[in-house]
């Protein structure tokens, strides 16, 4: 139930919010009644896949982020809520997500986890604010 509650959450500010704007200021999407963008959509997964890296890694003994991977979506190539949503911002954002993706891949760790939360942080302060509170609750910060 727990779970449900919050996809529907992640949903409603992922589908809020839009994400080619040439304004510097974010903006926000339309309701959808068709359901979500193919953007919108690839972001709950995102976040499904952030939150179940960090529940693994906390029910691990040892913590370890190990053999640990993060899908890397190709977000320019999805189809966004509104073509008024992609502004330049998460144009040079979008590639930044898909290197710290990379990075952690390559040698998963902490370090690495926190460094694709921030990314996604980074690209929402500029394209859609809403649910940078939730993506910054996926930050690593140890065991509590």
């Amino acid at each position: 139930m727990r779970t449900t509650a919050l996809w529907v959450f992640a949903a409603y500010f992922i589908v809020s919010c839009g994400i080619l704007d040439r304004s510097p200021s974010p903006v926000l999407a339309p309701a959808q009644p068709n359901g979500s963008s193919e953007l919108a959509s690839a972001m709950v997964a995102m976040d499904n896949q952030m939150q179940a890296t960090l529940e693994s890694v906390m029910a691990d003994p040892d913590h370890t982020w190990e053999g640990r991977t993060l899908r890397n979506h190709d977000l320019l190539a999805l189809e966004p809520t509104g073509l008024n949503m992609v502004n330049g911002y998460f144009l040079a954002q979008a590639p930044l997500y898909a290197l710290a993706i990379d990075q952690f891949n390559d040698s998963p760790s902490a370090d690495h986890f926190n460094a694709v939360v921030d990314a996604c942080t980074k690209c929402h302060l500029g394209t859609c604010p809403g649910p940078i509170e939730r993506i910054e609750k996926r930050t690593w910060t140890g065991v509590n």
